[in-house]
């Protein structure tokens, strides 16, 4: 493998330094990073430092680095100068280019591509990058990152700026074949992040694009493999969080006069229905959206995900997402137990005139005269996303299968008895289902699904023909299956 030739590890710790001076990693230009050390380095360099001093600045530089970044500096210096050293190799070739090169990243991240005719020319490419930073390769392919060795000066910030363009436009292709989202809101969220954070006048050096573009590239990998996709979804469930949101009527902040529209959250397992209900007196109806919507502890902020409820039969029939049904970004309440004001605040695209405040009702009598008029007047009803009806979700898990609830009878008890179970075989994906896994049982368009929400994996099974593809029944008893040998203790 290429790194183990690297000369970083015998390398002095001056000369460490001087590489680091050289290729403009921690700061942009000779000026600032004299400034930072307190070491005039323009006709000078670490050099002259004894080796104590110059361990204690690298020992620094790297405290920085993973401040700002997460890295391990000595980790970095290899794996720029192995992807250097591999960069070398290829630079005068076919697989230098950057639309060949783009390929071959499709072929590391969607697998079923990877196993195509078409993607013959790149497979060997994609076998002769293991084990090289990814991130750092395709700077240097997109010669935005100099080689390792070069002399290349100061670094004006515009440059950054231009950088930052180029690489979003290069990953936005690579978006488009993936599993679930076929745009790139992730992409979008952290280029205006980074954009921000120049005009700022924050730090932002060669670093950071490293970083910047390690993050696109865990971004797709999650986006094409269901392993990571699913890693990604249970630890995005671990983190949801339930304020206090139903049951009262809320209104947007700074509506002033017109049509009146009133916002409902209502509960769904650990989620929300947001419905948007928009009065029309004049001719007496009322238009009604829906959204789901969860809420969830991000690093020190609460992120939302908001997604018009019509998006969910895409999902059920194994779609992607459209990008103008799904809205992301963070939120802030002004008391997380008990809400009375929220604000939204989009890092994606805001579609439907989606509000970006709002207030708890606290006088609702307005609201209720209107439904009184709706309901004694015959209003006509408009629901713009569709009918979806969540049914009960009962679940048991066997080693073998996962038992969904079909049908139940109530009880004189008043109690609720399952009669008979969708018999779902446990496989693939499937044998991470637990007994607190999300599922999804709905019906729409007279078609039932059943949905492993953190899967991503849905079913058809409405009827023997839809259920028999994917090797469902319908039993009235469930039987557990012991292994031969194996004893089983309660």
């Amino acid at each position: 493998m290429i790194s183990q030739f690297s000369e970083i590890p015998s390398m002095p710790y001056a000369e460490r330094l001087n590489v680091i001076h050289r290729l403009r990693l921690l700061r942009n230009t000779t000026g600032e990073l004299s400034a930072h050390t307190g070491i005039q380095l323009r006709n000078n360099s670490f050099s002259k430092k004894t080796p104590f001093i110059a361990r204690c600045i690298y020992s620094e530089f790297g405290r920085e680095v993973q401040e700002r970044t997460g890295a391990d500096l000595d980790e970095l210096m290899r794996d720029y100068d192995a992807a250097s050293r591999y960069f070398r190799t290829i630079a005068k070739t076919r697989r230098a280019q950057p639309e060949f090169y783009r390929e071959v990243l499709r072929c590391l991240f969607d697998e079923e591509f990877a196993l195509s005719d078409g993607a013959k020319p790149y497979r060997v490419s994609t076998q002769a990058i293991s084990g090289l930073n990814i991130a750092v390769l395709t700077l240097l392919v997109l010669d935005i990152l100099p080689s390792f060795q070069a002399k290349d000066g100061d670094v004006d910030m515009n440059m950054h700026l231009e950088y930052l363009a180029r690489l979003r436009e290069y990953f936005r292709v690579l978006y488009n074949n993936s599993r679930i989202l076929q745009f790139a809101p992730y992409l979008t969220e952290h280029y205006q992040k980074a954009v921000q954070q120049i005009h700022n006048g924050e730090l932002f050096t060669r670093l950071n694009l490293i970083a910047f573009t390690q993050g696109i590239l865990a971004n797709l990998e999650n986006n094409y493999k269901p392993e990571i996709l699913l890693q990604t979804n249970q630890y995005v469930n671990r983190q949801k969080i339930h304020p206090a949101l139903e049951h009262d009527i809320w209104v947007e902040r700074d509506a002033c006069g017109g049509i009146p529209v009133y916002w409902q959250f209502e509960t769904l397992g650990l989620d929300y229905i947001l419905i948007r209900r928009e009065f029309d007196q004049i001719i007496k109806r009322v238009v009604e959206t829906r959204y789901e919507v969860f809420l969830f502890q991000n690093e020190s902020e609460v992120s939302f995900i908001l997604m018009c409820q019509s998006e969910i039969e895409r999902l059920c029939m194994g779609n992607p997402i459209s990008e103008q049904a799904y809205m992301y970004g963070a939120c802030s309440f002004d008391n997380l137990q008990i809400p009375q004001s929220i604000e939204w605040l989009f890092t994606t695209n805001r579609y439907n005139d989606f509000p970006t405040a709002m207030i708890r009702l606290v006088e609702s009598d307005g609201y209720n005269n209107l439904i009184e008029s709706v309901v004694s007047e015959g209003w006509a009803f408009v629901c713009t996303t569709g009918s979806y009806e969540y049914l009960p979700v009962e679940r048991v898990i066997t080693t073998f299968y996962i038992y969904v609830e079909y049908e139940s009878i109530e009880k004189e008890t008043g109690e609720r008895e399952i009669v008979a179970w969708y018999r779902i075989p446990r496989k693939g994906l499937l044998e991470e289902v637990d007994i607190i896994t999300p599922i999804a049982h709905i019906l729409h368009d007279q078609h039932t699904y059943i949905c492993f929400i953190p899967m991503n994996q849905s079913f058809d099974v409405t009827d023997s023909k839809t259920r028999s593809a994917y090797g469902i029944e319908i039993v009235e008893r469930i039987d557990v299956i012991i292994p031969t040998g194996e004893v089983i203790t309660e």
